[in-house]
């Protein structure tokens, strides 16, 4: 053993202990930490927090293809003097025990390196406090060459030398990230420029999510001068889209607020609406509880094993807000990705799952029928409780059924009887439920004008026929106005009450 392997003795319990370093291998572990799984949009909404936590109100990130590509994110907030920045270059910067500003997006003073080289080999900062810029560097390369933790620090001069260094020309304060040497995307494309074009167009889509709430607060984020707008997954904006009742769940001194909220059936959904949903086809698997830590979304759509995904529950969203005082309670890891609910408020929100998923079923349930039926309408079909379950029957009460059945003998009263049954018990249950989860069956489409003369032809020959068998007239128009689809539209109301007066 040499002299140098030996730092200090120890005396515990009784023993004598030899206290020796054991310090990791610098291209070893630098290489795993790159392999912590982010993915290129995680990394880049992991740099922005470091901006949003530096108070910035302005973004931008400038993707610039060539021969070697690179990616820089600029923001306009406090910046850091030289020694704040070499901090902030060092692995390990932050306890992520220490108690934070309720603003902080940070935790485990990772992000900003865990983030960078998980995409690139070298990252350079640039950071201006005050007037003055410094600059530090981790270039892997060097690293593995000199099997160091080092960092490189860059001169005045080195300083105007970085790509787009003008971007600090109007600024007192800022900091520039400067991403090189993209390996890994490299070494999975023939076509790198057009690869990470393709993975930002992706990051513009998951950055309007993640940071909407802020975005809608007044930050500004820009990618190639090209503005981010907020995408909203509760739809707030729409007047249909239904609030419930707000809890509020205390951990110690930390508070959770939880907040169901219940999207508008698709068919009320604008093409606006639908892309910030994610689509027709992406309701299902969006839907569950959605976690924001300090107004950043953590994780969505997912019912984290308390209930399950179902296409009658697609419309129902849960907003949980937490503060970053609980994030080992709720484990939240280094990529600000994955979030586990803790057992202590998992009663807690069973109320909230069950009266969201109740209120989404309700949307679907009650879809293109007045809730209210204090009309008496006359509904075509009856929805039937049985002892398993619901069964739908033809309404057999409908005055053109009660009017039809006056000129059929007993005969073809059986017949008549049998066909409506066979009707009845062909219907296609599955694949109407199907459809209708997939919005395939628009139960908004608006009668045509042909179809409206149709109507008031039948209606004209019904009156005809009731004369012929010494009916009430008034009586037979009365039910019939409450009847599908007659009771549905308005103007074929009106035409109607027109034709009636003929009659009086």
């Amino acid at each position: 053993m040499s002299k140098n392997d030996i730092s200090k003795i120890n005396i515990k319990g009784g023993l004598t202990m030899l206290e020796k370093q054991s310090l990791p291998s610098a291209p070893i572990l630098i290489e795993s930490i790159r392999s912590i799984g982010y993915s290129f949009e995680t990394a880049i909404a992991d740099l922005i927090d470091n901006s949003i936590s530096a108070n910035a109100t302005k973004i931008e990130i400038l993707v610039i293809p060539n021969d070697e590509p690179y990616i820089i994110i600029f923001d306009n907030g406090n910046g850091l003097d030289k020694r704040e920045l070499e901090e902030a270059m060092r692995l390990g910067s932050k306890n992520p025990n220490d108690i934070r500003k309720e603003n902080d997006l940070g935790r485990f003073g990772l992000g900003l390196k865990s983030a960078s080289l998980s995409q690139c080999r070298d990252l350079t900062v640039v950071s201006k406090k005050n007037g003055i810029l410094s600059a530090f560097s981790w270039n892997l390369d060097y690293v593995i060459e000199h099997n160091t933790w080092s960092i490189l620090e860059y001169t005045n001069e080195e300083i105007m030398k970085l790509e787009n260094i003008e971007l600090f020309e109007n600024v007192t304060n800022g900091t520039y990230v400067l991403l090189k040497k993209f390996d890994k995307i490299q070494a999975s494309t023939l076509e790198i420029n057009k690869t990470i074009t393709e993975k930002m167009n992706s990051t513009i889509d998951h950055l309007s999510l993640v940071f909407h709430r802020y975005i809608e607060d007044g930050l500004s984020i820009y990618v190639n001068n090209r503005k981010i707008e907020a995408r909203d997954p509760f739809l707030l904006k729409n007047k249909a889209t239904q609030a419930r009742r707000t809890q509020e769940i205390k951990i110690g001194e930390s508070i959770i607020t939880v907040k169901p909220y219940i999207l508008p059936h698709y068919n009320k959904l604008t093409e606006e609406d639908l892309k910030k949903v994610g689509g027709k086809e992406d309701l299902r698997k969006n839907q569950g509880f959605y976690i924001y830590r300090n107004k950043r979304l953590i994780i969505w759509g997912t019912w984290f094993r308390l209930s399950r995904q179902d296409e009658l529950t697609k419309l129902a969203r849960i907003m949980v807000e937490i503060p970053n005082s609980l994030d080992d309670v709720w484990g939240i890891d280094i990529k600000k990705s994955t979030a586990n609910i803790p057992d202590i408020i998992k009663k807690n929100l069973y109320s909230c799952i069950e009266e969201a998923i109740f209120t989404s079923k309700e949307v679907y349930k009650y879809r293109g029928r007045k809730e209210n039926n204090s009309e008496k309408l006359n509904y075509v079909w009856d929805r039937i409780k049985t002892r398993d379950g619901y069964e739908y029957k033809i309404n057999r009460n409908l005055p053109q059924i009660q009017l039809l059945c006056q000129n059929f003998d007993k005969k073809l009263l059986v017949e008549f009887e049998r066909l409506l049954k066979n009707i009845e018990n062909s219907f296609p249950t599955n694949t109407v439920y199907l459809d209708v989860a997939d919005g395939k069956i628009n139960n908004n489409v608006e009668i045509t004008k042909e179809e409206i003369e149709e109507l008031i032809l039948a209606f004209e020959d019904s009156i005809d026929k009731c004369k012929e068998l010494g009916l009430d007239i008034m009586e037979y128009y009365e039910q019939i106005i409450k009847t599908e689809p007659y009771c549905n539209d308005e103007s074929l109301k009106e035409l109607m009450e027109e034709k009636i007066k003929e009659y009086e």
